[in-house]
């Protein structure tokens, strides 16, 4: 993959494709001319869910796919559907950024999203694994205690119904090692995210959504207050356009895909665990994911597969490098697993986009063409809820005021965007050295 081209639609080595439930559906490509109220460009989290809330709202509605449904970010991501933002970010330091009025909307929009993504899981009865048994954010370290202390406080003073966790609640709850304290909230859980964008584009079919796959879009013309979006030989005419592409952009939209760093990742997981291993770890279910740069999460699948991961060090044999930290990692949180118990079964990497300050925008392209963008490894929740909250936007119910993101009117680049994509794929290094000396 390219960041040119990084579309993927094998989701080669994805476990969630191996393990999947939820009955793949095909569309289309593109061919000729189609007319909408609204065109939806990307079929992930977001995309789906901007469609699914605009069809709701009595909109005609087209989604366009340069891949098929979910092969970018959504159908190969870590499946956590976490009610918190990311790392130890707060909700006052969101409305530093973003103003009160937007930043109390998102806090609301991120606190219930996790509860939201079930219950609409719940109501499409789509077949994803979708287990809500809890996350917890541990602390590794004197200087991530302080951090996460300080979200929980927060999140606490909100009303959130989230706990504090004891080095032994903490143990006790994930079978892990090496943790100082931390938090749950029980609303927060884990889901097979490949499953859930099929599932999702089943449930936008039978709102009336048209689905086309394989349909690159490759021209955007406004005029006359009518978009046409053109996607090789066919071409749509609507109203307005919403560009959900995220870090699978590529470069046909410079504005949007340079608004973000494509951030590298890989996930791994190993062979179903032994029962007797299975008591002990995770044993309530829960998911976790700490401050760590150098990935310190944890989940299984309902195969009772370990999952754990981290950025690409694009140097050398780089499957080999994250192979080995992978399984480093694991037998680091789990002492109990043997070398043979972290043999890693799958392997496979995708890109996440992520904003400097870690919270999704809203880009004005034209004057009826949209992009929303970055969710900074939250996309179970964020994505789909911002997602739903535009897609209202898109079709009228709702102003762009009402989006509780920033919006940005004109092009605005990620300074030296170029340098910090290229260091991205290089630091992971130094990411576990500061982890290891107790720094993050």
């Amino acid at each position: 993959m390219s960041l040119a081209s990084p579309i993927d639609s094998k989701l080669e080595g994805v476990v969630w494709k191996r393990t999947l439930k939820e009955p793949v559906l095909t569309y289309p490509a593109l061919a000729g001319e189609e007319s909408a109220d609204i065109v939806v460009v990307g079929a992930g989290f977001c995309g789906l869910n901007v469609a699914l809330a605009a069809a709701k709202a009595g909109q005609k509605v087209v989604l366009l796919e340069a891949g098929i449904v979910g092969s970018g970010a959504s159908g190969r991501n870590g499946g956590y559907n976490v009610p918190h933002f990311p790392g130890p970010i707060t909700p006052s330091a969101v409305e530093a950024m973003i103003g009160r009025k937007k930043g109390t909307a998102l806090s609301e929009l991120v606190l219930g999203g996790a509860g939201a993504v079930f219950r609409q899981i719940d109501s499409y009865q789509i077949n994803c694994s979708a287990v809500q048994h809890g996350w917890v954010q541990p602390a590794h370290s004197d200087v991530s205690l302080a951090k996460i202390r300080k979200v929980f406080e927060e999140w606490k003073s909100w009303g959130a119904d989230v706990t504090w966790l004891a080095p032994g609640d903490v143990a006790s709850r994930l079978g892990a090692a090496g943790y100082i304290g931390g938090w749950l909230n029980p609303t927060g859980g884990t889901v097979n995210p490949y499953g859930l964008t099929i599932g999702l584009g089943r449930a936008a079919t039978q709102e009336g959504v048209r689905i086309f796959e394989r349909s690159p879009v490759d021209g955007i013309e406004e005029s006359a207050g009518v978009v046409t979006v053109k996607a090789g030989p066919g071409w749509v005419r609507a109203r307005r356009v919403i560009v959900a592409t995220n870090a699978y952009t590529g470069d046909f939209l410079p504005q949007v895909q340079r608004s973000v760093v494509p951030v590298y990742l890989y996930h791994a997981a190993t062979r179903p665990l032994r029962p007797e291993l299975r008591a002990s770890i995770l044993p309530g279910g829960e998911c976790f994911t700490d401050l760590r740069k150098s990935g310190g999460f944890g989940r299984l699948d309902d195969t009772d597969r370990l999952i754990s991961g981290g950025a690409v060090f694009a140097f050398g044999n780089k499957q080999a490098y994250g192979v080995a930290h992978a399984r480093n990692r694991m037998r680091q949180l789990f002492p109990q697993l043997t070398e043979s118990d972290a043999e890693i079964e799958d392997y496979w990497e995708g890109y996440c986009a992520v904003t400097d300050a870690y919270l999704p925008h809203v880009q004005r392209l034209g004057k009826e063409v949209f992009a929303v963008v970055g969710f900074s490894t939250r996309g179970v929740n964020l994505a789909q809820n911002l997602g739903r909250v535009v897609g209202e936007f898109a079709a009228g119910t709702r102003s762009l005021d009402d989006v509780p993101v920033s919006v940005i009117e004109q092009r605005r680049d990620v300074p030296l965007w170029a340098l910090k994509v290229r260091a991205a794929r290089l630091v992971f290094p130094f990411y576990r050295a500061k982890d290891r000396l107790g720094l993050s």
